[in-house]
């Protein structure tokens, strides 16, 4: 019974979400879809279920619109108004040379969604190319196929298991993913692309324990067929393989037209909310009309099933927050 304006992003842009790169990988945990689903599948099923609520007047005798209003767009900026929100959003493809696009629309309350984009290995990076795509094409070759890139072991670790596999990055961040895949597999080599493997001495421990070999070597060069990843040529010349490929270079959230707005983040900046998904601000007090869900929230699992989840709550909650009575006191 709301109006709801839908910004999909990926409708203009390359910006598809973590879970596109399930290319042919099917995710296991999406509520409705019994026997798995590819992130394509999962896009294409989407858009359709919204296509089934089309905006139209509230009843015969009131022509006040509800549904969803599906648009492609990348928000820009958030502007606080008297009333609620004005969204500056690009609403058609970045063209190299044309100004952007520019719509701006008006609401009462806002869900952001938005998520992460993860960073990749730099790997036959192209440093001219300013968009992701483009920069890190080579890389997405492999990305989200049975026997490429993989970017979170809870997900993909079931098709490694007693496998060897690498992962690359660095830090105590990294060793998360090693530690998950004990779950599945004990053979795990720990690449860190030419850095210092800047690991605290508690982890190295078990690193040790677990006969977990670190490789400080740079990585030059992908070794695959096709679309699958078999190994890396290293910066001496040594050939390494595996069975499977994760990365864990940590995460950059998309919240740039949140410039400017005083929200609490956690230390990866993504957005702290209470339990009803509303934005708290720096002092821990709810930002009027503003929620989040799914990937940008801290401290909730990055599983399909959650974003459901956190989707419904702050769906509803930003309904709520738009009725005219509200409980009394």
């Amino acid at each position: 019974m709301r109006h709801v304006l839908l910004l999909d992003a990926g409708l203009v842009s390359r910006r598809r979400g973590r879970a596109y790169w399930s290319k042919t990988v099917k995710i296991e945990d999406a509520p409705v879809f019994p026997g798995g689903v590819t992130g394509p599948q999962l896009i294409k099923a989407l858009r359709e279920w919204v296509a089934g609520f089309p905006v139209r007047p509230r009843s015969e005798s009131d022509p006040r619109p509800v549904g969803i209003d599906l648009r492609g767009g990348v928000l820009l900026n958030l502007i606080r108004t008297d009333d609620g929100f004005e969204l500056v959003v690009s609403t058609a493809p970045r063209r190299p040379g044309k100004p952007l696009t520019i719509e701006r629309f008006r609401a009462r309350a806002v869900v952001i969604a938005t998520g992460f984009e993860d960073r990749w290995p730099d790997i036959e990076v192209d440093e001219s190319a300013q968009a992701i795509y483009e920069r890190y094409r080579v890389v997405f070759r492999y990305a989200g196929n049975r026997r490429g890139w993989h970017l979170c072991i809870r997900c993909d670790g079931h098709l490694h298991v007693d496998r060897h596999i690498a992962v690359v990055g660095c830090g105590d961040y990294v060793y998360g993913t090693a530690f998950g895949a004990q779950d599945f597999t004990d053979k795990v080599t720990i690449l860190t692309n030419g850095r210092p493997h800047g690991m605290s001495e508690p982890v190295l421990k078990q690193i040790r324990e677990r006969g977990i070999e670190i490789v400080e070597k740079r990585i030059v060069k992908h070794i695959g067929e096709g679309t699958d990843l078999l190994g890396f040529l290293m910066e001496d010349g040594s050939k390494l393989f595996f069975d499977g490929f994760f990365v864990d270079e940590g995460l950059e959230p998309n919240t740039q037209f949140l410039e400017g707005w005083d929200v609490q983040t956690d230390e990866e900046g993504l957005l702290v909310v209470d339990e009803d998904g509303q934005v708290l601000d720096s002092a821990g007090n709810k930002v009027p009309g503003l929620f989040a869900a799914g990937d940008i929230v801290a401290g909730e699992r990055n599983l399909i099933a959650t974003a459901f989840a956190l989707g419904q709550n702050a769906g509803l909650s930003a309904s709520d927050s738009l009725r005219r009575w509200q409980w009394p006191g």
